[in-house]
């Protein structure tokens, strides 16, 4: 394994936890929101920031144990995704938006500093 594999497994994986129930465009837009913040840091430290993607960093959050398991077909969805958005050859359908959340399960104050660009299944998306 090297480092784009390594890249592509946590893109996978967070694409999994925090979108598995939204279809192929919610977990689509979770990649791209992860390929929209990377610039200046890697992959590894946007996807593993605490608090940026509670699935993998917020304590108690009830995703932190979940695993996938071999053969889950949303899992397979996700590392296909992710290695197409990792090389860039899955096209944004965020309108370049860097930051998501579920209104029914919180309201980030965030969220009125920026502007929305997307409503994704029941994701909504700023930048």
């Amino acid at each position: 394994m090297n480092w784009d594999d390594y890249n592509q497994a946590l893109l996978a994986l967070v694409v999994w936890r925090e979108a598995r129930g939204e279809g192929s465009e919610g977990m689509k837009a979770v990649g791209c929101v992860v390929r929209n913040r990377v610039k200046n840091d890697t992959w590894t430290q946007i996807i593993s920031a605490k608090w940026q993607f509670s699935s993998l960093t917020a304590p108690g959050d009830p995703m932190l144990v979940q695993w996938p398991v071999e053969g889950d077909p949303q899992f397979l969805e996700a590392m296909l995704l992710a290695s197409g958005i990792y090389n860039g050859s899955i096209p944004d359908n965020t309108n370049g938006a860097t930051h998501y959340f579920n209104p029914s399960v919180v309201l980030p104050k965030w969220a009125a500093t920026m502007t929305k660009v997307a409503t994704i299944g029941h994701h909504v998306f700023y930048k």
